[in-house]
């Protein structure tokens, strides 16, 4: 139950950041750190907050124009109990009932995924996914489209632990 509501806030922060459709209060980015950026949204419901980076590197064979937007995201609130949450946006739907693999300067993950994003099992394989980003310097996701074209994303993790902690500190 708690995972479906963090999905549903981490869809609303994605739009709300892209623009796709109207919210009462705009992302306010906070830093940018190397290749990651902070932001906070305040609402009356209280304040979220997340870091988002975009790949340096993408393959597979796909139209770059039948694409759409890449992102990774890490996320908390507005409640405490939503915090860490880790959402990878695939920019086209995954296929039905697949994995995507992340590889964290050798160490793997394994999410699930939900139309065009991937997500960990659980809060602990999140904290997990965190701490390795941390401590990492490059990240890998893989994943495959429902026309089941395999692509890869590679992420810079260079400025994540600077724009990570901010958020810790701006959404207790």
């Amino acid at each position: 139950m708690k995972r479906s509501f963090v999905f549903l806030v981490a869809s609303a922060m994605m739009t709300a950041l892209f623009g796709t459709i109207s919210m009462a209060a705009e992302p306010q980015r906070m830093l940018t750190e190397r290749d990651w950026q902070a932001f906070r949204v305040d609402e009356d419901k209280g304040r979220t907050c997340f870091i988002s980076s975009v790949p340096t590197k993408s393959t597979g064979k796909y139209d770059p124009d039948n694409r759409g937007e890449v992102r990774v995201f890490v996320s908390h609130g507005p409640n405490k109990a939503e915090r860490n949450v880790v959402q990878f946006v695939a920019g086209y739907k995954h296929k039905k009932h697949s994995d995507v693999t992340v590889n964290i300067d050798g160490k793997k993950f394994t999410l699930f995924t939900i139309e065009g994003r991937a997500y960990a099992e659980s809060e602990e394989d999140d904290i997990a996914m965190i701490r390795a980003m941390k401590r990492g310097t490059k990240m890998s996701v893989v994943g495959t489209s429902s026309r089941g074209t395999k692509t890869t994303d590679t992420y810079s993790l260079s400025g994540f632990t600077k724009t990570k902690n901010l958020i810790d500190k701006t959404c207790k």
